[in-house]
């Protein structure tokens, strides 16, 4: 049986070519995969089908058509994933990388690990470990219970218009978090 994953960096103009490196690592001659890469501003995949980036319909057929998911800690990323039912797989951005400009990767996925939305890897040992987990154990990654992803795109775009509207004066992950939930996205 051929596992079909989904590696998205997300749309930040920083490169996170780092990710991409270690899945290539991981299912370099592997015939157990199909790999799709949207690989943004990063080199392409060595290994994988590659585009730099999807637009939103072929975004959410990549997301629904797989059966795997690993990304960059993005709100979009992990509510797209959950949205087709799938936990996904997430590496933070580092800022002592140059991947991002602060750390609010490592806070957030911590929040959404602790909510079982998404599983954190922070190191390439753990990456293909839980890539193999997860290919003999594929039911960890799947949501027993899928949200309307109409929901959590809306969620999204709630919070991205209020920080359009009167971004405050200093953003924390605190604050995001308390705009999801004002929003109703997470609890």
């Amino acid at each position: 049986m051929t596992t079909k994953i989904f590696v998205t960096v997300g749309t930040d103009h920083h490169p996170f070519a780092r990710l991409v490196d270690w899945v290539d690592a991981w299912a370099e001659g592997r015939q157990d995969i199909d790999l799709l890469v949207q690989h943004g501003p990063a080199p392409a995949s060595r290994v994988g089908r590659n585009r730099p980036f999807l637009g939103a319909d072929e975004l959410q057929r990549a997301y629904r058509s797989s059966d795997l998911v690993v990304a960059q800690v993005g709100p979009g990323s992990i509510a797209d994933a959950n949205g087709a039912g799938i936990v996904p797989i997430v590496v933070p951005r580092d800022p002592a990388l140059g991947e991002v400009v602060d750390d609010h990767q490592f806070d957030f996925g911590a929040f959404m690990a602790a909510k079982g939305r998404a599983a954190v890897v922070t190191t390439r040992e753990a990456l293909h470990e839980r890539l193999e987990l997860a290919l003999t154990r594929p039911e960890q990654h799947r949501l027993s219970v899928v949200p309307d992803p109409r929901g959590a795109a809306s969620e999204v775009a709630a919070l991205a218009q209020r920080l359009v509207a009167g971004p405050p004066a200093r953003l924390s992950v605190r604050r995001v978090l308390a705009m999801l939930r004002s929003a109703g996205g997470v609890t």
